[in-house]
């Protein structure tokens, strides 16, 4: 079957919304076919027959091969009728059999026939820049995107997101690219331009390109809080916090009563090390007696970080005091606990969250992940059946404490019972990956590598971008030591999606071990191990340092490690292969 194209997809989209009296989209094949019955059994005119037919067989033909997907014969009879007319309606519908039958070139033509029947035609102008940029022809492109601001200029932003969103999702990439730089410098003083080229250019990767239209868009508009946002975002993404906390003094002093500016500039402070300044505006927010629940969420957590108890407990009994925030108190004071390692207290407080609540499924999950480090598997267990039982839960709230089901008995040693729920939860909710991805480390837990594999690939299989699924199987094949190309393959993938995480880098850091590339290795795993200490991690950090000779420092990431998790089953295999005499007393030979 013949594929539509993403650009024809888009220009369809834009001639539907612009109201166009008639539509050839796919969306037509379950209309009655009553054109299709009165051309059914004609025998198919080439091309030199078209131009000897009357232009009603030209619509009914075009009809006729729109609703069979014959893009190309139904672009080509339309085009015969729509040349020489003055319907903008027909015309509409020839240029979108043509942009579905990716004849672009075609499109452009009729798109200038509707500009000549309607000059200030928004939707001509539109069809022939996109259409130009797909021909390659930039000036084209760059004359009919001016037309298309001049004939629709009240809606100047709708435009360039219109634009943005081709850009985005249907132009080759590199192309994309090029034309958004080109942008950037078209309209330098134009705010919405600068919006759209400083989103783009973040979503391509193009930091100092987004750096600098997020910029301009703040000079030309800073009572604006768009381009702040941005800013931030690319700082964030940049890994620069010193911009960061520029951007987000400059936003905070501009909004002072805009919450998230506030509540990220001491989350900023502190990932700087910023201690006091941090606390110093945190104790500014809590003084000005601010009632918005999410900064008093925040505020308690950040009082937490800088261990000032007293500070969290203001901001906490003042949210309290809000209608309907007592169960969201609840679980940030059980939250508080699990850090802290009280899993009594956290008990006491993640308990007294409502079912009514919306915060009631998550409160169970947090519950039943303390009641399994207490050493009670089975009050975990009990818990999460009486909560899916609750008339209160939704279908949402069902799948999150299912799955938090399948992975306690998991946890407990009950595999048997976990699959049997994981399978359960399948059949119920085919579409949810989760319990795909619970049921293949349960075949792991099981020592049934082969099937978990094979689950794995199905998740992949049904969403080709579930990035802990195409990390989990490039990590099985790296740690298995086969296929290493495709374990390449499927960690580059899972990093594309989210390239900061500290999971996936470990993946890679041990797939470059795997490959023999000891140095990146280990400047992979150390980038990993920074951004997310972790046993696990640790433990591929140190072993790859021990087989490079650096063995000092391989004790010491590993005594690290213990410090973080002494219970890593990961990090005890690789003492007990590399250095026991660290070993808990537990876990000694």
């Amino acid at each position: 079957m013949r594929l539509i194209s993403s650009a024809a997809v888009f220009l369809g989209t834009i001639l539907l919304a612009a109201g166009s009296g008639c539509s050839i989209s796919p969306a037509d094949e379950s209309s009655p076919a009553t054109t299709g019955d009165t051309l059914a059994s004609a025998s198919t005119p080439d091309a030199r027959d078209r131009a000897t037919q009357g232009p009603i067989f030209h619509v009914l033909a075009g009809e006729f091969y729109g609703r069979h997907k014959n893009y190309e014969q139904a672009a080509m009879h339309y085009a015969e009728v729509a040349g020489q007319s003055n319907d903008t309606a027909l015309l509409e519908r020839a240029i979108q059999a043509a942009i579905f039958a990716d004849r672009f070139d075609l499109a452009q033509e009729l798109a200038e026939r509707l500009r000549q029947v309607s000059p200030d035609n928004a939707r001509a102008a539109a069809v022939m820049m996109i259409s130009s940029l797909e021909l390659g022809e930039t000036e084209q492109a760059d004359r009919a995107l001016n037309q298309w601001l001049e004939s629709d200029a009240g809606n100047v932003g709708k435009i360039f997101n219109e634009t943005g969103q081709y850009l985005q999702k249907s132009l080759d990439r590199d192309r994309a690219i090029d034309y958004t730089h080109h942008l950037a410098e078209r309209f330098p003083q134009q705010y919405e331009a600068q919006v759209m080229v400083a989103k783009l250019a973040l979503s391509f990767g193009e930091l100092s390109l987004a750096r600098q239209a997020a910029d301009r868009s703040i000079a030309l508009r800073p009572e604006e809080s768009t381009g702040y946002d941005l800013a931030m975002l690319i700082a964030n993404r940049e890994g620069d916090v010193d911009q960061a906390i520029r951007v987000l003094e400059k936003a905070y002093h501009r909004f002072p009563d805009k919450a998230r500016y506030a509540s990220g500039l001491i989350e900023a402070r502190l990932t700087a090390g910023q201690r006091e300044s941090a606390l110093a505006l945190l104790e500014r927010q809590l003084e000005g007696r601010r009632n918005n629940p999410e900064l008093l969420r925040n505020l308690s957590l950040f009082a937490f970080r800088l261990e000032r108890p007293d500070l969290a407990e203001q901001a906490l009994t003042r949210l309290e005091q809000l209608p309907g925030q007592a169960d969201v108190v609840h679980l940030i004071r059980g939250r508080v606990a699990l850090q802290e390692s009280d899993l009594s207290a956290a008990e006491s407080a993640l308990s007294q969250v409502s079912p009514r609540s919306e915060h009631y499924a998550n409160a169970q999950v947090l519950l039943a992940g303390a009641r399994v480090d207490l050493g009670e598997p089975e009050s975990a267990v009990r818990g999460l059946e009486k909560a899916l039982l609750a008339e209160e839960t939704d279908e949402t709230d069902q799948q999150q404490l299912m799955l938090a089901l399948t992975s306690t008995l998991a946890e407990s040693g009950r595999f048997d019972e976990s699959l049997e729920i994981a399978d359960q939860a399948i059949d119920a909710w085919p579409d949810a990956s989760d319990f795909r991805l619970q049921k293949a480390m349960t075949l792991f837990a099981l020592d049934k590598s082969g099937a978990a594999i094979g689950v794995l690939r199905e998740v992949i299989e049904r969403d080709p971008e579930h990035a802990p699924a195409l990390n989990a199987l490039g990590y099985t094949l790296a740690d298995e030591d086969r296929k290493l190309d495709e374990a390449e393959d499927l960690i580059e993938r899972a990093l594309n999606i989210d390239p900061d995480n500290s999971a996936y880098l470990d993946s890679l850091g041990w797939l470059r071990y795997r490959q023999g590339d000891i140095e990146n290795a280990i400047k992979i795993l150390r980038s990993a191990y920074r951004s997310g200490p972790n046993a696990e991690i640790g433990a591929h950090l140190g072993e790859v340092l021990w087989v490079d000779g650096q063995r000092e420092a391989a004790l010491e990431v590993w005594e690290d490690s213990l410090t973080i998790d002494s219970g890593d089953g990961t990090l005890i295999e690789t003492l007990r292969e590399y250095a026991p005499e660290l070993l808990p007393a537990e876990d000694q030979p």
